[in-house]
């Protein structure tokens, strides 16, 4: 299990040791760190640290936690990483309503308005916890299957020979004795047999039916009925296929 880094920036004392307090009661598989200030903690991420979450308070004096989320954007932006893949997930506390939307322009992860109760608190630590492990799983995803990102298939359609890369394929659809294969915003029909896919396709793709083989980086969501994929399609799962879809899909994503 990922054990995450939370950061506590808050210029009041009692602030950050409650907040510490709450986070050290919901989990205890993080380590959590404490900043009186900006300069503080921008000092410590230059110099390595690794922040996970970070609470940062929006009003402490001279060290604007909102100019503090900017300076962490320009460097996430000079790193040349990602946005998707950067951290931290940024949590904004503030007791001035009127500058919530600020928190928006900076690609905060969300807004805490003091006084903030424990509750509140922890349900916003579960779901940024939850927001990391979801983009980690996309991240291991896109790592372990970076060498396919060229590989790709050719089929014969009304239109003479497609080729069509395996990542851009979202799911192939069984249609009598055509097979159809769907892709973002177009699809193309082919006299093919779907065991024919399986076997060329590899572990990337799974058979949930019959009539579905759906690439597991394109699944937004699942359960023991059916599959979503990222269009907003829903394909029928076997309940014969799903103890065995499990597998194959933690394993694809771990």
């Amino acid at each position: 299990m990922t054990r995450y880094s939370i950061a506590i920036c808050d210029d009041e004392e009692d602030v950050r040791s409650l907040f510490h307090d709450w986070v050290s009661k919901a989990k205890d598989d993080v380590d959590v760190k404490e900043y009186s200030g900006g300069d503080e903690l921008i000092n410590d991420i230059d110099a390595g640290a690794g922040i996970d979450i970070l609470f940062l308070d929006i009003a402490m004096g001279k060290n604007d936690g909102i100019e503090t989320a900017k300076e962490l954007g320009r460097r996430i932006e000079a790193s040349g990483k990602s946005m998707r893949a950067s951290r931290p997930l940024i949590i904004f506390v503030t007791g001035i309503p009127d500058r919530m939307g600020d928190a928006f322009g900076v690609k905060a992860f969300d807004y805490l308005l003091k006084p903030v109760s424990q509750a509140a608190f922890e349900s916003e630590l579960h779901r940024a916890i939850e927001e990391l492990n979801r983009l980690d799983a996309q991240l291991i995803c896109e790592t372990k299957y970076q060498n396919e990102k060229d590989r790709f298939i050719s089929i014969q359609s009304g239109k003479g020979t497609i080729n069509i890369k395996l990542r851009d394929i979202l799911y192939i659809e069984s249609s009598g004795r055509k097979a159809i294969v769907h892709l973002p915003g177009i699809k193309h029909e082919v006299y093919r047999q779907m065991n024919d896919f399986e076997d060329e396709l590899g572990n990337s793709f799974f058979r949930v039916h019959r009539g579905y083989l759906v690439n597991m980086r394109h699944i937004k969501g699942y359960s023991r009925s059916e599959v979503q994929v990222d269009n907003g399609d829903a394909l029928i799962m076997s309940k014969y296929k799903y103890a065995d879809f499990i597998r194959a899909y933690m394993e694809f994503i771990s």
